[in-house]
């Protein structure tokens, strides 16, 4: 994962709302994928896997407003607005339905995206989702994650603890970038919104085929209950050794679960 954005070389899409939006396009010809990242990061969470997924496919990975190469866009810091801007996206690159993955925060817009838009999303692959329901944190724990929004080093302890081992410093570097694209407010309306989200008799209505992918030691017993037995067309996998981050540390496996759901 490298540092640095290359803004002057990046696609962008201009939103209903006159916010651009920073997006990596791999081209390709084959099946088309949009992968949507989570809290306090960006697209270049997704490059593992976007690697492991090859040459052929067509890959859309989007900065959401307020991250990375779309940190200047304006607000709301919402799941609806994040789950609108996704569908314009889509609609306007006419590339729709796609098949949608979402990593955590990124997962449960995918979630919104699918009860608001369904025709916009063929199938989706959900990573350590956050469930519609909200995060389920305790008092302390919300304080906790609130206080790593525009904290250098509490990101950087907050993030070593969503992997299974300790992260070296090619690994953490850039999810600390990341999170420094976002400001500490646009951290902070997000998580309200996410920690918080109060849809989950909404997503029985989804009807396209989900993969909720649980990492291990992610409490995947809380996901199999509060996400993927509410979605009628949902396949359970709990991935071996790994944590919250399995993005990055089992690539290869979420790489083939997301070729799984393009072949149906």
């Amino acid at each position: 994962m490298g540092c640095e954005i290359p803004k002057a070389t990046m696609p962008s899409f201009t939103l209903s709302d006159g916010a651009t939006l920073a997006y990596g396009d791999s081209g390709g010809d084959d099946w088309t994928i949009v992968l949507i990242h989570g809290w306090q990061a960006d697209r270049r969470v997704w490059e593992d896997v976007i690697a492991a997924l090859g040459s052929g496919v067509r890959v859309i990975a989007v900065d959401l407003r307020g991250s990375g190469a779309s940190s200047e866009a304006g607000g709301p810091y919402t799941l609806e607005r994040y789950a609108q801007d996704t569908r314009e996206l889509i609609d306007g690159l006419e590339i729709a339905p796609a098949v949608v993955a979402g990593h955590s925060m990124g997962a449960t817009v995918a979630l919104r995206l699918a009860v608001d838009a369904p025709q916009s999303v063929r199938a989706m692959v959900l990573v350590a989702p956050v469930p519609a329901s909200g995060g389920g944190y305790s008092p302390k724990g919300e304080a906790y994650l609130r206080s790593t929004a525009g904290d250098p080093a509490k990101v950087q302890a907050w993030l070593a603890r969503t992997f299974a081992a300790e992260p070296d410093e090619a690994t953490l570097a850039p999810l600390c970038a990341a999170a420094a694209l976002t400001a500490r407010d646009t951290a902070l309306e997000s998580f309200e919104s996410w920690a918080h989200a109060d849809f989950a008799e909404e997503t029985r209505t989804i009807r396209t085929p989900v993969v909720v992918a649980a990492p291990e030691k992610d409490a995947p017993e809380s996901v199999d209950e509060r996400v993927a037995a509410l979605l009628p067309n949902a396949r359970f996998v709990v991935l071996p050794g790994c944590a919250h981050y399995a993005i990055l540390e089992r690539p290869g496996a979420i790489a083939e679960l997301i070729r799984e759901v393009c072949r149906q």
